[in-house]
């Protein structure tokens, strides 16, 4: 009896030594755009809020410029693992009140950056200002919604250049 306990101890020691952790890596993706970055990012976060799709529905949104380095970023936190959601405002639940938060951006320093940023944020997108007219667009994080997130912003920045 011992014997067996000992090898099935031992099976799963080494079934949780081989966890390394998520088998998806961080997706980067970076292009150059035209437009200004506060624009771009307050017109990429009310598109995500509009978005009825599940997997967007189910992250909250924290728009953040960074006036001392001319950029904004754009953090989507999954609700699953944020503190604080009960059944009365989870997205899974069909008769919760939603709490949207404005896409106006909070206001910090770059030294503020990723101080309370944890690890359930599903993608964040970095635009930051090259000159007057064109940003440099960074988005590292979940393929799926990050990829969604990446169409707004290339839609956001369609539109801007064509008004």
């Amino acid at each position: 009896m011992m014997k067996k306990l000992i090898v099935i101890l031992v099976v799963f020691l080494a079934a949780c030594a081989s966890v390394r952790g998520p088998k998806e890596q961080p997706w980067i993706y970076e292009e150059p755009l035209a437009g200004n970055h506060v624009d771009l990012a307050r017109c990429v976060v009310a598109r995500l809020q509009a978005d009825s799709r599940w997997s967007i529905r189910m992250l909250q949104f924290s728009n953040r410029l960074y006036q001392d380095i001319d950029a904004s970023e754009i953090y989507g936190y999954d609700t699953r693992f944020l503190p604080g959601i009960y059944a009365r405002n989870s997205p899974t639940n069909p008769d919760a009140v939603y709490d949207y938060v404005a896409p106006n951006p909070e206001i910090r320093s770059s030294g503020q950056g990723s101080v309370d940023t944890g690890p359930a944020y599903a993608f964040a997108l970095m635009i930051k200002k090259i000159n007057d007219s064109r940003v440099m667009a960074t988005l590292k994080g979940n393929k799926h919604v990050g990829g969604i997130a990446w169409q707004h912003l290339q839609t956001c920045a369609l539109t801007r250049t064509k008004s």
